[in-house]
């Protein structure tokens, strides 16, 4: 019974022995079919993107502008409403743009730690210009430097239709503090502002505080004060004719003729008009008549009053030029002599400026009139007569002119 039951248990574990080796097989089997798949998928997937390594850091290093680019302008005179800010603020504008636009175009250097980074391709080069702009001295002064252009309380209204009705525009030259200069003049030859055909205002420089209600009490009363965008002073006579000439062009183009004048000078309207009328000069163009001085020298003594140095005028003899207390132009001189002017050197003796420098330079004639004494003279009922601009008038001294020049009962030989 024993063997019986020993042979049994063998076979039996021999049949066990045989069903889990039939197992073992078929995983095995399992596992490589799910192994070929994978593989097989493995193939088909993408190639992996390989991870760029991090940018080295750059270090911005901006290249020094060199000092010749930076662009100097000479101080500018104060600007504002009857004289509240400076003129000179243009030229520190100047120079602040052109900081700005130097350093705008630094250029930018990139250092990195394994090669430069190419810079950005350049914009493509300005086609050439036809003109080019003359070189400027930095240590001069010009009047671009100086002049700041535009009025304040224009009054256009002193000439309607651009002057088209006008016959005689004149404009007179005053300070602030002149108040009784100007009174004496509104009350005497200033009468004739009254026609329809002359106009007359006074053009001044902005004044020191002081005067500003003053002379804005003063224009509201009359109407006639022109106030340019300059420091009102001696040196700044220049900038008070280039201030008339513009105030002429902008509002009072289509009158004919200009008379340039000052504020202690007693003018003969009514002869001047006559004188522009007549024969030989009613039709003149590009002309200024008045007392011409010709062949006149600088003064180069720095104590004078009308010191020039060679910088700012390195001739020798000034062009011929009419004198600055009266001076009649033809209406074509205005724009041409107000377009030459920026680029000139800036010249403080404003008559030998524009009616000197200015005009040879546009081919203006100057012609000598007598009848501008442009002096004192003896207040002699017929030299006031035949005159037609006296100066240095004291203010009680216009009222004696203007009565010998109504005087009906002295009679003159012509």
């Amino acid at each position: 019974m024993e063997s019986k039951e020993t042979v049994s248990c063998v076979e039996f574990d021999k049949a066990l022995g045989m069903g889990m080796g039939g197992v073992r097989r078929s995983h095995a089997a399992a596992f490589a079919a799910l192994g070929a798949l994978l593989l097989l998928l493995l193939a088909r997937l993408p190639p992996p993107v390989p991870v760029p390594a991090p940018a080295p850091a750059l270090v911005l290093v901006p290249e020094p502008v060199p000092l010749a680019n930076r662009t100097q302008s000479a101080p500018q005179p104060p600007s504002s409403s009857l004289g509240t800010t400076s003129s000179r603020v243009s030229s520190e504008r100047t120079l602040a743009a052109a900081e700005a636009k130097s350093s705008g175009t630094a250029a930018v250097r990139a250092v990195s730690e394994a090669a430069a980074v190419p810079p950005a391709p350049a914009a493509p080069p300005a086609p050439p210009s036809n003109r080019t702009a003359p070189a400027r001295d930095p240590h001069l002064v010009y009047v671009s430097d100086m002049y700041v252009s535009g009025h304040e309380r224009p009054h256009p209204e002193l000439c309607p239709s651009l002057g088209a009705r006008l016959r005689l525009l004149i404009l007179v030259t005053s300070a602030p503090s002149h108040a009784a200069a100007r009174d004496a003049v509104r009350l005497t030859w200033g009468h004739y502002a009254a026609r329809a055909d002359v106009a007359i205002a006074f053009v001044l420089g902005a004044p020191p505080a002081s005067l500003r209600d003053a002379l804005r009490a003063e224009d509201e009363l009359y109407g006639d004060l022109i106030v340019g965008r300059f420091v009102d002073s001696y040196s700044n006579l220049t900038l008070k004719t280039l201030s008339m000439l513009e105030w002429a062009d902008t509002y009072c183009p289509r009158a004919p003729r200009l008379l340039k004048t000052d504020d202690d000078m007693f003018i003969n309207v009514g002869r001047l008009l006559e004188f522009a009328a007549a024969p030989g000069r009613a039709n003149a163009t590009r002309t200024v008549w008045g007392k011409v001085v010709r062949r006149s020298l600088p003064k180069r003594t720095t104590k004078s009053k009308y010191y020039v140095s060679p910088q700012q005028f390195p001739g020798k003899v000034f062009p011929d030029f009419a004198t600055g207390p009266a001076y009649l132009l033809t209406a074509d001189c205005v724009r041409p002599l107000l377009a030459a002017a920026p680029g000139a050197l800036f010249l403080r003796l404003e008559d030998v400026f524009v009616t000197g420098v200015l005009a040879a330079q546009l081919h203006i004639r100057r012609a000598h009139a007598p009848e501008f004494y442009n002096k004192k003279v003896a207040a002699h009922p017929c030299a006031v007569q035949r005159g037609l601009a006296i100066h240095m008038v004291r203010y009680h001294e216009q009222f004696d002119l203007w009565r010998k020049l109504l005087d009906g009962k002295t009679k003159c030989a012509s």
